[in-house]
């Protein structure tokens, strides 16, 4: 079934592409998407109320997209849902407007589903621009992930997240970054929750449908390139030296999805957990750069996150 407000037949394969002040990555992301893009396909751009010329350029450069527009910003998950509302296809392949397809990742898409009935969630495995893996997908968070977000064990995490990187394939989510996904799914565990800020509405959507029964999996055949943080930089979305994830709504979506998935007394001991690891690296960072802002409106946010 397709959801209301689409006008025209069921398709195999959607690409949705929410975008919000990135016009110059969003027309190589769809330059990318279109080079390989597979018959009886679409894409759509749901333009998160851009003031850049997202959607002349488009227009221009890429005529054959279909841009949605936002009158105002209002956060990547309503630009998602209202992308996914307008889409046609049995498919959908929701992509970051920082990433590129490689190959024939969406011709692999659509052999994926095809052959396994009870794949609902298939994930990208996503590279860094320099080719080293990045994290795609995992277990749901605990705890003590989470400390160790906060706490910045950075050298550790990456150890991790290359070693399973090689070795994962059914998982509790997949990066949002590059996500595909069933209709039907979509209708069961969709759509995307527009109380978070920015992270962990692929989390949650995730584990909703795989408590609904289907599989959810990062496929090694679907390759995509991902500029982390290239749609939330501060200072320039189009820089690569600023290319990081925001902390402040990083930590606070973490949080608050935490507190829905494990109950209010997990979000209270949490919370002071998280507090105290942000404000050590508030402390490292402070001594470092001088420049301890950034963490400290994360220490509020952390403090004010709601289950």
């Amino acid at each position: 079934m397709i959801a209301r407000g689409n006008v025209g037949a069921v398709i195999e394969l959607s690409v949705v592409i929410p975008t919000f002040n990135t016009a110059q990555m969003t027309l190589r992301c769809c330059r990318a998407v279109l080079a390989s893009l597979p018959r009886d396909s679409e894409v759509i751009v749901a333009d998160d109320g851009s003031t850049d010329g997202t959607a002349e350029l488009l227009a221009r450069e890429a005529p054959s997209v279909r841009v949605i527009r936002l009158e105002s910003n209002r956060g990547f998950a309503p630009a998602a849902n209202r992308g996914v509302a307008a889409s046609r296809g049995k498919i959908i392949l929701l992509l970051n407007s920082d990433a590129i397809v490689e190959g024939e990742a969406l011709r692999e898409i659509l052999i994926a589903f095809a052959a396994d009935p009870k794949l609902g969630v298939a994930g990208a495995r996503l590279l860094n621009p320099d080719r080293t893996p990045q994290w795609s997908g995992g277990a749901a968070p605990t705890m003590a992930w989470m400390i160790g977000v906060v706490s910045g064990a950075g050298p550790l995490a990456r150890f991790v997240r290359r070693r399973g990187s090689r070795m994962q394939s059914d998982v509790d989510w997949v990066s949002g970054a590059a996500m595909a996904f069933r209709r039907e799914v979509w209708e069961i565990a969709g759509p995307l929750d527009e109380r978070f800020l920015f992270y962990c509405q692929d989390i949650e959507f995730c584990v909703r449908a795989g408590d609904a029964g289907f599989r959810v999996a990062i496929l090694d055949a679907i390759r995509v390139v991902h500029a982390i943080g290239g749609t939330v930089s501060r200072g320039g979305a189009e820089r690569s030296d600023v290319l990081r994830h925001d902390p402040e709504r990083l930590w606070a979506d973490l949080l608050t999805w935490g507190g829905r998935r494990y109950g209010r007394r997990w979000m209270f001991v949490a919370r002071s957990i998280l507090t105290i690891a942000a404000a050590v690296r508030i402390g490292a960072r402070a001594i470092l750069r001088r420049d301890n802002a950034p963490f400290v409106r994360a220490i509020n946010a952390l403090r004010h996150s709601d289950s």
